[in-house]
């Protein structure tokens, strides 16, 4: 995905300061509600100046869209190895906490910005994939672009239907539905679900492309 936009000459503090105050806006009013003039006034700028340093409102999104994934993406790299507490704390509470919201927004939006968004999310699995993740390796698949999207959605998914398994587990909110869910997501990559299967179940791998006669 590509860097910040910015114009000649111009500091670059600028340019963060819109991209931060479009994350926030973006996050708590979503896509369509968000104007650049909405923008320029929470980052104390013109209208102006925003377009000067990204063109329009989509090379504005888009860089917020680079910045949220690469900072989701190295903060999961840097507590990997650490207490999984540590982790969910990191994603669910404090500044990461917006990039999260804005993650799910992003998402969830219908437009081909929200589906640039998932495909990137899905290539850089693979990357991740292929090169190992914090000393932990990936067992090899016939079909890793598949691999992939069924690591996205088992990542994805908890943050996603968060409401709905808060009502079920009957936490509190973000952070202990995450506390209570890190575990088992945990234990699932590591060691599997199942714990025997019938003699009868055929080898998995992907389906026969021969055309059925």
């Amino acid at each position: 995905m590509s860097s910040i936009r910015r114009a000649p000459h111009t500091a670059p503090e600028t340019a963060e300061r819109i991209r931060d105050a479009a994350i926030s806006e973006f996050s708590a009013h979503g896509f369509a509600k968000t104007t650049v003039r909405k923008v320029a006034a929470a980052a104390e700028v013109s209208a102006g100046l925003v377009i000067h340093h990204y063109g329009s409102k989509d090379g504005l999104r888009q860089a917020c869209d680079d910045h949220v994934f690469e900072s989701i993406t190295e903060t999961k790299r840097s507590k990997a190895a650490g207490p999984q507490s540590e982790l969910f704390a990191m994603l669910t509470q404090g500044p990461m906490h917006e990039h999260v919201e804005y993650l799910l927004k992003s998402l969830l939006d219908p437009s081909a910005s929200g589906q640039r968004f998932f495909d990137h999310f899905i290539d850089v699995i693979e990357e991740i994939i292929d090169e190992g993740f914090a000393g932990y390796t990936f067992q090899e698949s016939e079909d890793p672009k598949a691999q992939a999207a069924m690591i996205a959605i088992l990542s994805l998914a908890p943050l996603m239907l968060e409401p709905r398994i808060r009502h079920s587990l009957g936490t509190e909110n973000l952070p202990s539905t995450f506390a209570r869910l890190t575990p088992q997501l945990f234990e699932l990559y590591r060691h599997g679900l199942l714990a025997t299967e019938p003699s009868n179940v055929p080898p998995a791998g992907p389906p026969n492309d021969s055309p059925s006669s």
